[in-house]
Order: C-alpha cells, then structure tokens, then sequence
C-alpha cells in the first residue's frame, strides 16, 4: 500500500490540563500519514482521482480548533477517527506535537503518536 504524508502542519488548539492553558490557543505541529492506493491518480495525472491533501490539511485544522481539549492524546484520536471516516484511505499514523509545552523542566515539544488501521 501507499503512502501519503502531510508533515508539521501547523494547527492553532485550545490545549491544556488546566483552564488557564486552554485560555488561550497554542501552536501544535501534526504529521499526518495515511495509506492509499495512488496508481490511478498517478496513472492519470488529475485530482479527480487523488486525494486532496489541501482538504485534508483543512479538515485535520477544523479538528484541532473545533472545541477546548485536556490533552493531545485526544486530539490524535479525533484527527485519526476523521481521516479514516472521511477520506478514502485504509489507514492512518498521526504524530500531534504540542510546541513549547508549559512544564518544567522546559521542553521543545511534547508529542503522541498513534497508529490506527
């Protein structure tokens, strides 16, 4: 099977244990891997038969600013339960990054990744 992968897509969240750091939204960087046949679209070089990584990329935005979350685990599972639903793929790696996390000591990023078929 192919793959496809949209990397560090830039997704503003309202993300955080306490209420204070959902407040205010904070920047997670998501990769997004997901498996597809892609020998008709490359057979015919049209977009008609391949996935729109634009929509996807907007799809998996919409996920992330939909509502408030606790925790990035959660939002993984939300992008992976989306992707699977509604484009047509047959499986799907989602890495969410929280950027800068407040925690001490201080970290470049915190991450999840799950793996979904």
């Amino acid at each position: 099977m192919d793959k496809i992968l949209i990397a560090k897509l830039d997704c503003p969240a309202h993300v955080g244990v306490s209420p204070e750091e959902r407040s205010s939204a904070q920047h997670l960087s998501i990769d997004l891997e997901f498996l597809t046949d892609i020998r008709k679209p490359a057979g015919t070089d049209s977009i008609q038969d391949a996935i729109d990584y634009s929509n996807v990329a907007a799809a998996v935005a919409e996920v992330c600013a939909r509502q408030p979350y606790r925790l990035i685990e959660t939002i993984a599972e939300k992008i992976a339960e989306m992707v699977l639903s509604d484009f047509p793929i047959t499986g799907t790696r989602v890495l969410v990054r929280k950027i800068s996390p407040p925690m001490q000591p201080q970290a470049d990023h915190v991450s999840v990744e799950i793996v979904r078929p």
